[in-house]
């Protein structure tokens, strides 16, 4: 999981344009914590995963621009570049449910 540079998350942001996933959360966050141990898990599971990561303490601009109620948050787009928000990190097989569709397709 690569964690999107201050500096650049506009342009990140910006290129998103299909299957794609990140998840927004802060360090001090305990449930944060949690959250990315299970996405790392997911991602062994799905290693072709297309997922970043965003620290709000030091992109707070993302929050508004994304609408983000609270951390943690995993952001999905889809295929069409709509997207959508998660804020509830069940287990990690729902995880890896939810994010299986997003997996790039190997030729």
């Amino acid at each position: 999981m690569i964690e999107w540079d201050p500096r650049r998350w506009k342009e990140e942001l910006a290129a998103v344009g299909g299957p794609f996933a990140l998840y927004v959360h802060t360090p001090l966050c305990g449930t944060c914590a949690v959250a990315r141990r299970m996405l790392e898990i997911a991602c062994e599971v799905l290693p072709d995963l297309p997922l970043a990561s965003a620290n709000l303490n030091v992109i707070p601009e993302l929050a508004e621009r994304l609408r983000i109620e609270s951390v943690p948050c995993l952001v999905i787009w889809d295929r069409r570049g709509g997207y959508r928000k998660v804020y509830r990190f069940g287990s990690v097989q729902e995880l890896v449910e939810l994010l299986r569709p997003l997996r790039i397709k190997a030729l």
